[in-house]
């Protein structure tokens, strides 16, 4: 079993703290708020009694305040209020105080604990919250209300303080050890996985639970990062071995051609066919610059492009092409913003129109159509050529694929693969499809302006 780190330990500690404090202020905030209660509750009914004795001082004078308030001291019970009547020398008249608290040497409300004499003859420890007055100048009342109610829920709020406190620090840890053993169980996954990748298991994922949490997020993101190095790789090693191949062949008739000169051959033929292998091998090299210039694009160069005016230029660039092979091509372009970079939407462009003028037999048609549809924008190139096979379309956009049953003119392989990589870069998506008969190239950008 492995223990958390140092710094799952803090965080766990912190989150502990956090929740303990959060606690201790709801809880004092609650007790607070029921003690503001209770005292408010006690002052207006200590108010409302002494009231009452005061009116009856005023309209029947002290005798029946002393008789009042012993009527009330003579109830079967221990009684809620406290009363005391003094004369002026501070002698009691009435009351269930044996005297005048010491505490209390003007008017006003009060708190304070004293003895109180029950009916049955006791004296017990009291605290009582009252209000004193002056009954004119010969006479002094004290009306109050036992306040033990708030010494016992002070009592009990210091009780369940400790035990909330306790309860809530357990809890905390207890979570904060769950979380941070979850989090290193999951930085020991994406650990071995990392190390299983480098060491060449391209294929390696980190497992993903199905609660969408951030854990679930982060192991998302990093097999789909996983996801992109491997078809990076696959990539790179598919275009190294074409482009090996490419380059092969060329440089080898050249070389052919070159020892055969040597002989006594045909010198101008030797020239004419090797400046025809070095065209094929600069073209191959300038797609593959264009491939790694398209990759390497970044969002920051994007500005607005007019889409539909380059959909133009190329279709007014391609007609001469197209009647030199017999072919008609026609377009029907609607205005189109996108954010991207011009030069690579005109390689997108010019690709498509290529690939579709070039594989197209004389007396076939090539159409460009550009325009905007409830779910964005659509570039679509259709051609009425042999078109290619439903299962050989993914394969037709890789690097340096060429597939000779249905392509078999010369070229690089980069055609198709370069606006792939364009439209990847612009946020949009093609796709190969079924022209019946030929092939359909569609671009689809959803946030097209």
């Amino acid at each position: 079993m492995r223990w958390p780190s140092t710094a799952a330990l803090r965080g766990a500690l912190w989150i502990t703290l956090i929740a303990l404090i959060a606690t201790g202020i709801a809880l004092s905030v609650q007790y607070v708020q029921t003690v503001r209660l209770l005292d408010a509750r006690a002052q207006a009914a200590v108010d409302d009694e002494t009231a009452g004795l005061i009116e009856r001082y005023q309209s029947e004078g002290p005798f029946a305040v002393a008789q009042a308030v012993s009527r009330a001291v003579g109830r079967p019970r221990v009684t809620d209020f406290i009363y005391l009547m003094t004369d002026a020398s501070g002698q009691p008249i009435a009351g269930n105080l044996a005297k005048w608290p010491g505490e209390i040497d003007r008017t006003g409300y009060r708190s304070f604990d004293t003895q109180v004499a029950t009916t049955r003859g006791l004296v017990i420890e009291r605290q009582v919250a009252a209000r004193t007055v002056l009954l004119g100048n010969d006479y002094r009342l004290l009306v109050g209300s036992l306040s033990d109610d708030r010494r016992l829920l002070h009592d009990r709020y210091i009780s369940a303080l400790a035990w909330s406190l306790m309860a809530t620090g357990v809890i905390g840890l207890l979570f904060g050890f769950w979380y941070s053993r979850r989090g290193l169980a999951f930085l020991d996954a994406a650990s071995t996985a990392g190390d299983r990748f480098r060491a060449g298991h391209l294929d390696e994922r980190l497992p993903v639970t199905g609660r969408g949490d951030e854990y679930d997020r982060l192991a998302a993101t990093l097999n789909h990062s996983f996801a992109e190095i491997e078809r990076l790789v696959d990539s790179l090693r598919t275009a190294t071995d074409a482009l090996a191949h490419d380059l092969k062949t060329p440089l080898t008739r050249i070389r052919s051609r070159l020892e055969l000169a040597a002989l006594g051959g045909d010198q101008n033929d030797a020239m004419s066919d090797m400046r025809s292998d070095l065209d094929a091998l600069l073209r191959t090299i300038d797609d593959t610059l264009r491939l790694a210039r398209a990759e390497t694009t970044m969002a920051s160069e994007f500005v607005p492009v007019d889409l539909a005016a380059i959909v133009g230029e190329a279709v007014e660039l391609f007609e001469p092409v197209a009647e030199d092979r017999g072919l008609l091509l026609n377009a029907k372009v609607s205005t189109a913003i996108v954010r991207g970079v011009r030069s690579l939407l005109g390689q997108l462009v010019t690709n498509l129109i290529d690939n579709a003028i070039k594989y197209t037999p004389p007396g076939g048609l090539v159409s460009v159509s550009l325009g905007h549809r409830h779910d964005g924008l659509w570039l679509i190139v259709s051609d009425t050529g042999p078109g290619i096979h439903p299962d050989q379309r993914e394969h037709a956009l890789s690097r340096f694929v060429r597939l000779d049953a249905s392509r078999n003119s010369e070229g690089s392989g980069l055609g198709l693969n370069i606006a792939l990589v364009a439209a990847r870069v612009h946020g949009a998506r093609l796709a190969l499809a079924d022209n019946t008969p030929g092939l359909r190239a569609e671009v689809h950008f959803p946030n097209a302006m």
